[in-house]
Parts: structure tokens; C-alpha cells; sequence
């Protein structure tokens, strides 16, 4: 058996954290209820900085990061119920019902496909898994999530959607290695 090259094993790790992000997304979109306690308490900031640096993004990501931790630091000084009425008003306004939940799990279950084809050893598997990846954004995901950010960025009535709404963004600019579509700095809202 022929051994692994090292940048597969690198991708194949990139590709399934990838995934999760996705899935991150989704529990966005679905309104979980864990995820929104996550944010406050900030270890969803965490998770995202880690994912960030670990593909190489976190520049990208670090002003929405720094927004997003001073959202949790400052929760100590609100009340739940306030954070919750407040990001829930804002979740029905952007996802709620949202018809693009099932092709972000489209785009997980493709990302697991290519960590696993990328693990095996299969280059030419985890490529196609990534040119699968890419017919999903091109053929709409890319510009209905990038149109949902701006109005979140735009539009939302809390500033942790606004922020959430610039965190997806930079996830999407860096799927799909569009960063033109990013507002230039100091012009997120």
C-alpha cells in the first residue's frame, strides 16, 4: 500500500473541519438553541478563531472575531432573556425557514467525502469531492448566502447578527477563494 502524502492528510484534516463548519451554519440557520447559548458564552467565537487559523483565514476573520467576543464579554452584563428575544427576532427576520438549509448539508456531506477520499489516499476523489463542492456555491449557494449577508450586515436590529452576518461572509469568501466579495475594510456596517 502506498503510503499518504502529507498535504493530503493536511487537507483531508482542513476538509473535515470544514464540514463542521457547515454544520455550524446549519445550527444557525436551524435556530439552535445550543449554538445561540455557544455565542453568548463564546465558545463559538473560539471555535471559529481556531477554524480560521487553522486554514490559514483568521485575518480575514479577525475583525468579526473581535466583534463577536466583545458580544459574549459584555453578556455578563445583560440578560439572557434580552439576548435571546433579541437574537431570535433577528434569526425569524433572516433563516427562519430558510429553503438553503439542506444545500448547506449538500455542502457538508461533500466535505466529508473529500477528508475521507483525501485520508484514503484517493487525490483524485478528494478533487472531485472539491469540484463537486464548488458546482453547489457556483450554481447559487455563493451568491444567496453572499446576498444574506449583506442584508444581515445591513438590515439586522442586534449587533451580534450583523457580526454573525460577516462571519458567514468571510466562511463563504474563503470557500470559495472569492474575497472580492468582501466589503473593504471598515465598511461591514
Amino acid at each position: 500500500m502506498a503510503s499518504i502524502p502529507p498535504f493530503a492528510a493536511r487537507i483531508s484534516r482542513i476538509a473535515g473541519r470544514r464540514s463542521v463548519a457547515w454544520r455550524w451554519f446549519i445550527d444557525l440557520f436551524n435556530g439552535s438553541e445550543e449554538l445561540f447559548d455557544d455565542i453568548r458564552g463564546g465558545q463559538f467565537g473560539v471555535q471559529l478563531r481556531e477554524f480560521f487559523a487553522e486554514i490559514g483565514q483568521e485575518p480575514l476573520a479577525h475583525g468579526p472575531l473581535m466583534s463577536l467576543d466583545v458580544y459574549s464579554r459584555g453578556s455578563r452584563r445583560r440578560k439572557r432573556e434580552d439576548d435571546y428575544a433579541a437574537f431570535y427576532r433577528d434569526h425569524e427576520t433572516f433563516l427562519a425557514d430558510s429553503h438553503l438549509v439542506d444545500t448547506l448539508h449538500t455542502m457538508s456531506r461533500l466535505c466529508q467525502r473529500e477528508s475521507a477520499a483525501w485520508a484514503a489516499g484517493d487525490l483524485d476523489g478528494g478533487r472531485d469531492a472539491r469540484k463537486d463542492e464548488f458546482k453547489v456555491l457556483e450554481t447559487g449557494l455563493e451568491a444567496e448566502l453572499n446576498e444574506l449577508c449583506r442584508r444581515m450586515i445591513s438590515e439586522a436590529q442586534s449587533h451580534v447578527w450583523r457580526t454573525l452576518g460577516r462571519l458567514l461572509l468571510v466562511f463563504v469568501a474563503t470557500e470559495t477563494g472569492h474575497q472580492s466579495s468582501l466589503p473593504k475594510p471598515g465598511r461591514f456596517g
